[in-house]
């Protein structure tokens, strides 16, 4: 590529000249869709209707803006003057400025262009009348006939032609990477070092480290590559302040959020091992970018990436800390320390915040660089010192500057200080609040609501955006408000020194609090600590908030107060009350809420907000969630301010007020859970509700009635079993959830333009409206245990947005539209409904789905068009038992990985060419096996005993990569036959070469592992009784244990249910410390049986050649195999033996 090509700032990557009637609906179609799909920017003209002589300035505006221009020669683009004047504008570019032109021959010849062959030399004839043009058209036609290009021909058909085209144009628009950001002052030659440790080319799995101090750039250098290359892959994660999340919300959160962004499911977990597992076994076929920012503990690492077997091929993992030994023992050496910037580039990033340009202004050129000495190369104290000194004049600029030099060198804190001393009263006292905020809240949504309140105050909320502008808060990649964690430790230090009696969070210090030891009359915000321990259960807690009559900020942890006693009095001073498990049935008579803005109680005791009526004026939001004791509701004309309102799981709530219906500012109303709400008010005046959850109302006896406007109204999540309709005024939803509306018939034809439906157990409704449907809007549709839908409208097989359609337990439906097309479809299954016996055609971009699920269905047979899905990497056709025969066209399912046929009892056989599949690595199940044909690059296979037993050979010996047997339907098989079936796996072992690489990939098989069904008795050739319940197990070797005819180590242990990672160690005689030691590290998952007994053959070549130290040494040497269990805390049993070749 030229200089004046990769230089030049385009606007398009690609330009695309097509006919229009030959190939717009089909060729062209997909490949723009293939290309924007990679992120590659690509110009399409869909709106000329190519009537005129001349072409638009707009049309040759964009050729000149695009770096490629890909060129499609059908038999009839040179009937069109648009395209002839495209194509020699095209050629004008090549030659000036430097495009590259990339032809792509559909229907015709690169000779047939090359010399205007027919049928191009009729069109020519046609354009007589301008013979100047016509030569000039000619004379780009032969330019480009010799152009080496894609010719159609060459290819099995248009979907291998568009991805060779795609992946060898994807590398070459990376040479041209979009502008560096210019707001990044300094960094881009670090980008590109951390870019080449990436190495972008390689298809393995690739992690590694951005190391630094807080402040250095490491967020910013990551979110930059991130960024870049986020649309070459799958799927892709920005997990940002990893560490304080962990801190807030727990590695199962955070685990929820990679689920929910990675996979694309909505999950709640019980445990980090559950997310653990899903993770691990759901993202390996997966490419994917993850990249988690500011790593500070090893569990964060053990259970949201844990190894490269986690992810698919080409998965790129991106981590950033401070400490330099936590990505060390993750990524090894592939670290980068970011470094300081340097004199003239912290001089710019200075500049820019100072004074809002590239430089500073003359006259203030030396005090400047006296500024940018003492911030010692440090982004981030460079911007909040330069947004301190932005507007100032020269002696304020010294004042400051005298206060920068006596500030030690180290201290970054201190001169981070520097900016808040510059802040006025009103600023500072803002900062401190949302610096305690941040301390003390326990989620970022808690946070963020604070944040909202706090801008809505009309006292001080526009001193937010000052805040901003000095650098001390800044807006994130999802446009929220964040405070940097040197910002925040910068906040602490001013608090505990200068306001320590105003803001109080650290345990000791409430307990001095309690104790008397504080001035309570100064304390402006309180976070009591969760779980914190009152010692004395005697203190009077009510007498002490008397004496806080400054307090505005009060948050009390979880189980904190676990006295009986009622609180008598809270300061009428509080603006935010953020109290988890409240212990008095009323707040009290004493408190007057006027200045209230935020009231969260929930789990409370409430039993009545206030005996007596009280004004809650600026009341905006209001949380009594599962407040059990709660039986009917506040009056809500008393708040007129409120938006917010939570009574999720107030399980014994019978009354809601009639002033609800007049809330004209409610945006949010969930009663989720309120299960013994029969009734609700008319909603007379909520124009404003856009959010109404009723899920899990069993009395609701129906729909409320809405008598105002509610347009805006745009989620509904209702579930209720007496609820027969729902009202026609409801046209402006965009969200439907249904649950449990067992007698509802009908979905109101007047909704019409949703983008989510999600219906479960409505058993009454016996179809869907057409209506739900015409708008064309729908991204996802979900319908689960719905045994009265018989069939499903036409319409939805043209839903083009549609990414994600499920449908489970449906035991009467029996048909779908006859064909579907989706344009980017994410998920795409059908499970559990076995009258269903055809599957749609598959038309459009339908070929872009990843997964396709079937299991469970009277499917009979699969459409041709299935070979149209050529991303499809998973196809699950489990327990389809009407299943006769798989069309030839599977074998154009090039990225197919996994087939799953277990159960498909009338199924007889594959397609022949099923060998053809390169990248399959996982098949169920093995009646359909033929060694002739088997799928070179199978890793996992799951197969009843017999049919393996009878296998194994076969399987060993031609598949290179096999190394995971999964053992199932094995009913009445003994000990004695298992034992059988292993000794039998040794001697195929001892036949073949069980290292032999790969000749592809060049890859060896290490390990072998068989799953058991946990029915099926270890061994006793195991000595299965010998260790039980143990993480670490070991063996004394025998002083000449090793012989060339030894084999390798089986081991055995089970029952579990949890994936394992288990540490295989040889132990060396005479090292204590252990230098000498070989380790091998071994995964074992299983996604199909649960618990089961694993067999782990190693053979003694894998083990000899692992990781570490035994230069000098023999295998006699060692003297001790110690095996342990990484993560998993089952209660297991372990058997351990070794293998010889005549015991075989």
């Amino acid at each position: 590529m030229s200089h004046a090509s990769s230089s030049k700032v385009c606007k398009y990557d690609i330009f695309l000249s097509f006919r229009g009637e030959d190939t717009r609906r089909t060729f062209v179609s997909h490949l723009y869709k293939a290309l924007e799909l990679r992120g590659i920017h690509t110009f399409k003209d869909d709106k000329r209707l190519e009537v005129g002589k001349s072409i638009s300035a707009e049309l040759l505006k964009a050729i000149e803006e695009a770096r490629f221009a890909v060129v499609i020669f059908s038999k009839s683009y040179a009937s069109s003057r648009w395209c002839l004047e495209e194509l020699a504008h095209i050629i004008k570019c090549k030659k000036e400025l430097d495009q590259i032109v990339i032809p792509v021959f559909y229907d015709v010849s690169p000779s047939d262009v090359r010399h205007q062959n027919p049928p191009f030399a009729d069109s020519f004839s046609q354009h007589r009348d301008d013979m100047e043009k016509v030569q000039r058209w000619r004379g780009a036609f032969v330019e480009a006939g010799k152009i080496s290009g894609y010719h159609l021909l060459n290819f099995k058909d248009e979907a291998e032609c568009i991805k060779k085209l795609v992946d060898d144009i994807f590398p070459k628009s990376l040479q041209i990477i979009s502008p560096f950001p210019e707001s990044i002052v300094g960094m881009k030659s670090q980008v590109e070092k951390v870019t080449s440790l990436l190495d972008m080319e390689s298809n393995d799995v690739r992690s590694i480290g951005i190391w630094g101090m807080g402040g250095i750039g490491k967020t910013e250098i990551a979110n930059v590559l991130h960024q870049r290359y986020r649309h070459q892959f799958e799927a892709d994660c920005f997990l940002g302040d990893v560490g304080k999340l962990h801190q807030k919300n727990g590695l199962t959160w955070l685990q929820q959020v990679v689920i929910r962004k990675l996979l694309g499911e909505k999950l709640t977990l019980t445990s980090e091992h559950e997310g653990m597992n899903i993770l691990k076994n759901m993202l390996h076929w997966k490419k994917v970018l993850f990249t988690i920012d500011d790593v500070n503990h090893q569990e964060q690492l053990e259970f949201l990436v844990g190894e490269p077997e986690w992810f698919g091929r080409g998965s790129r993992i991106i981590l950033t800390a401070r400490d330099k030994h936590l990505l060390i023992s993750h990524v090894g050496d592939n670290v980068y320390k970011v470094q300081l910037l340097s004199e003239d580039e912290a001089l710019e990033l200075f500049s820019k915040h100072a004074f809002k340009e590239k430089s500073p202004k003359e006259d203030f050129m030396e005090l400047s660089r006296q500024v940018v000495k003492h911030a010692g190369g440090l982004p981030l104290a460079l911007k909040v010192l330069g947004s301190s000194f932005y507007g100032r004049d020269k002696k304020q600029w010294r004042d400051i500057i005298s206060r920068l030099k006596r500030i030690p060198h180290k201290d970054i804190l201190g001169k981070l200080r520097l900016s808040f001393d510059c802040l006025d009263k009103d600023e500072k006292e803002l900062f401190l609040d949302i610096a305690f905020l941040d301390i003390a809240c326990l989620t970022r949504y808690d946070f963020d609501i604070y944040v909202e309140l706090l801008q809505r105050d009309p006292n001080r909320g526009f001193l937010i955006d000052y805040l901003i502008e000095k650098s001390l808060l800044s807006i994130d990649l999802n446009n929220s408000i964040v405070m940097h964690n040197m910002i925040r430790e910068m906040g602490e230090n001013v608090i505990r020194e200068e306001y320590a009696n105003s803001r109080i969070w650290l345990s000791e210090e409430v307990c001095d609090l309690f104790k008397g030891k504080w001035i309570t009359e100064k304390v402006e915000s309180l976070l009591i600590p969760k779980d914190y321990y009152f010692e004395d259960d005697l203190v009077d807690y009510s007498n002490i908030f008397k004496r806080m009559q400054c307090l505005q900020i009060l948050i009390i942890g979880d189980e904190t107060f676990s006295s009986n006693g009622a609180i008598t009095y809270l300061p009428s001073s509080l603006r935010f009350i953020d109290w988890p498990g409240y212990p008095s049935i009323s707040l009290p008579e004493s408190f007057e809420p006027s200045q209230l803005s935020m009231l969260c109680l929930c789990r409370s005791r409430l039993v009545e907000l206030w005996p007596i009526s009280k004004k809650l004026s600026n009341l905006i939001h209001l949380d009594l969630r599962e407040s059990l004791g709660l039986t009917k509701t506040p009056n809500f004309g008393d708040m007129p301010n409120l938006e917010t309102l939570s009574l999720e799981g107030c399980v014994n709530l019978e009354e809601v007020h009639p002033s609800l219906g007049h809330c004209r500012m409610l945006t949010y109303l969930c009663l989720s859970g309120c299960r013994k709400l029969k009734k609700l008010p008319k909603f007379v005046c909520m124009e404003s509700l856009e959010h109404l959850d009723l899920v899990e109302c069993t009395s609701l006896q129906e729909f409320p009635e809405i008598c105002g406007d509610m347009q805006r109204l745009s989620i509904l999540n209702l579930g209720s079993p007496w609820i027969r309709s729902l009202p026609p005024s409801l046209s402006g939803l965009r969200q439907l959830l249904l649950a449990d509306c067992e007698i509802l018939e009908s979905i109101p034809e007047t909704i019409r333009n949703l983008s989510d439906l999600s219906i479960f157990n409505c058993n009454k409704l016996a179809t869907l409206p057409n209506s739900l449907f015409e708008s064309q809007q729908l991204k996802s549709f979900s319908i689960h245990q719905c045994s009265g839908l018989v069939k499903l409208p036409s319409s939805l097989g043209v839903q083009k947005k549609l990414r994600w359609l499920e449908i489970d337990r449906c035991e009467n439906l029996k048909k779908l539209p006859s064909s579907i097309q989706m344009e980017s479809p994410q998920k795409l299954r059908i499970s559990n409904s076995p009258k269903l016996d055809t599957f749609p055609e598959i038309n459009g971009d339908v070929h872009y789905l990843p997964q396709l699920t079937l299991k469970f269905t009277g499917i009979r047979e699969m459409p041709s068009s299935i070979g149209n899905l050529s991303y499809l990497s998973e196809l699950n056709l489990t327990g389809c038992e009407d299943l006769v025969t798989l069309p030839d066209s599977l074998c154009n399912l090039m990225n197919l990985r996994s087939l799953l046929l277990s159960w498909c009892k009338r199924l007889e056989k594959l397609p022949e060419n099923i060998g053809d599949l390169h990248q399959l690595s996982s098949l169920a199940s093995l009646e359909f096996w033929h060694k002739r044909y088997g799928p070179p690059n199978l890793e996992e296979l799951f197969a009843d005993y017999h049919l393996a037993l009878k296998s194994i050979r076969g399987l060993v010996i031609n598949c290179f990569k096999l190394c995971r047997l999964v053992i199932s339907d094995c009913g009445a098989v003994s000990s004695e036959q298992v034992n059988v079936f292993l000794q039998h796996f040794l001697r195929t072992c001892i036949q073949c070469d069980f290292h032999r690489r790969d000749p592809f990939l060049r890859k060896k098989r290490d390990s072998f592992l068989i799953f058991f069904p946990d029915q099926v008795r270890i061994p006793e050739l195991f000595n299965y009784d010998r260790f039980i319940n143990q993480k670490v197990i070991s063996i004394d070797l025998n002083p000449s244990w090793y012989t060339d005819k030894f084999m390798g180590f089986w081991l055995c242990y089970g029952p579990t249910g949890l994936d394992t990672k288990l540490n295989a160690t040889l132990i060396c005689k005479s090292d204590p410390e252990r230098k000498y030691s070989l380790k091998y590290d071994m995964y074992g998952y299983s996604r199909f049986i649960d618990p089961f007994i694993c067999c782990w053959y190693i053979p003694f070549e894998t083990l000899w050649n692992a990781s570490g130290n035994k230069e000098g040494k023999n295998p006699n040497d060692y003297y001790m195999l110690e095996v342990s269990q990484l993560y998993g805390s089952e209660e297991v049993c372990w058997g351990i033996r070794l293998e010889y070749e005549k015991e075989a």
